[in-house]
């Protein structure tokens, strides 16, 4: 119980933060769920899952440091986690993708 946090490598140059608080009886916090990649040497976030502003939300990062931010409504913090875990999972190459064009305009 308590604080979890590890970092999960996708590929030599992708990988996945998780930070979360648990107690008996399930997810209490979650601070972070989040996509990284190493572009030009140094690692970038490029998506976030957060509770940060007082609600669950995603943030997509953007190359020149502006945001999407979409609230996530959830019923349960357990399966507010493991739908972002999911998510990205299913989704990390469209990010970098996405990112990467965004980059070269």
């Amino acid at each position: 119980m308590g604080r979890k946090d590890w970092i999960e490598n996708l590929t030599h140059q992708d990988r996945l933060r998780v930070e979360f608080t648990a107690r008996k009886g399930g997810v209490i916090e979650i601070g972070l769920i989040q996509y990284e990649a190493e572009i030009e040497g140094q690692w970038k976030p490029l998506v976030r899952y957060d509770m940060a502003h007082g609600f669950f939300h995603r943030d997509i990062l953007k190359p020149d440091g502006t945001q999407e931010k979409l609230e996530i409504p959830y019923t349960d913090l357990a399966e507010a986690l493991t739908t972002a875990l999911e998510e990205i999972h299913c989704q990390w190459e469209f990010y970098r993708q996405a990112y990467e064009e965004r980059r070269r305009k």
